[in-house]
């Protein structure tokens, strides 16, 4: 599997993915060897290498192999074993490197082994709060079953922002960005807003939420996209019961692409399909905003999208599609 892999991501709101599913080998306190299954989404990844020479890089971070050239881009080299805490063998000439191109980064992550592309919908992808209660520092975001085992897919994005926390999104403070509106009357206008932050990364939807409630929003959170469909059905019934526009209970959604059950972009699909949620403003921000998928949300009825590096735009999106371009 060596060299440019597919590059198929959700097609419009079909609710499918493609993962790569790769192996860690865990080494036993008796000497055994145990697989442990993981994977990534074909459209994060830019290919799969053995392991390249690499050059040591002065005050790395732990975890940190050494940095290499990947098509001219200089790339850090990621030990996911050690990261995971998985002890696997030292032999570097029988291991791999998976190459990720997303969030506007490279980076390398050693592997023990590639197996196999599988496309999958959504629908078959669980949460991992179904096996175990997620904490803000869980690094698995989704589990999916194949042939009997377990596959991981982990959080990569959380992995970079804890190797490379000067790239972090946690720096961002909005309570000190100037180009926001903070004057008490804004904050005063926002706080009578709710807007939903879909994501299955409980490090970036803290990161989104902490972002947006800190300039006066309220905020409903949710895990997946399954998850913010079921609620905003609820709300559609909450408003029936009160007699109100389902606007008065929700005025804004920000979602994610890749979630279990059901992604954003087939979110996106089912709620312009809804009378009551045709005209609500939804912001797309994820990962993997190339400029195809910026267009495939905008055709599915997005309003705008986001890359995940650029919080700093967050608010200030969400202000011009709740109020109006002038506040």
């Amino acid at each position: 599997m060596s060299g440019s892999t597919s590059t198929i991501l959700t097609e419009s709101g079909t609710n499918e993915l493609e993962i790569i599913e790769f192996h860690l080998v865990k080494e036993l306190p008796n000497g055994s060897k145990k697989t442990c299954y993981y994977g990534i989404n074909v459209a994060k990844v830019r290919e799969v290498i053995q392991v390249p020479e690499t050059t040591d890089y002065p005050n790395a971070q732990p975890h940190m192999v050494g940095v290499f050239s990947s098509r001219d881009i200089l790339t850090p080299l990621v030990d996911l074993a050690g990261w995971l805490g998985v002890p696997t063998a030292r032999d570097l000439e029988k291991k791999f490197v998976i190459v990720t191109d997303f969030n506007n980064m490279t980076n390398g992550f050693l592997i023990d082994s590639i197996s196999r592309i599988h496309r999958i919908s959504w629908n078959d992808v669980e949460s991992p709060s179904q096996f175990l209660e997620a904490g803000e520092q869980d690094c698995v975001v989704a589990v999916v079953r194949k042939d009997g085992n377990l596959i991981m897919i982990l959080d990569f994005e959380k992995i970079i922002a804890d190797i490379n926390p000067e790239l972090s999104m946690e720096k961002y403070d909005v309570t000190v960005d100037r180009s926001v509106d903070l004057n008490q009357r804004m904050v005063t206008k926002r706080n009578a807003k709710t807007i939903m932050v879909v994501d299955d990364s409980a490090f970036i939807r803290s990161l989104i939420q902490d972002t947006l409630s800190s300039a006066g929003y309220n905020i409903i959170s949710c895990k997946d996209g399954g998850e913010a469909h079921e609620k905003l059905m609820g709300l559609i019934e909450v408003a029936k019961e009160e007699g109100l526009p389902v606007s008065e209970l929700i005025d804004g959604v920000v979602t994610d692409v890749e979630m279990p059950r059901m992604d954003g972009m087939h979110l996106v699909k089912r709620l312009r399909d809804s009378d009551a949620y045709a005209t609500m403003p939804i912001v797309m921000f994820s990962s993997l905003m190339s400029e195809d998928n910026r267009a495939k949300a905008l055709a599915l009825g997005a309003n705008d999208t986001i890359t995940k590096p650029e919080i700093g735009k967050m608010v200030s999106m969400i202000d011009k599609y709740v109020f109006g371009k002038t506040n």
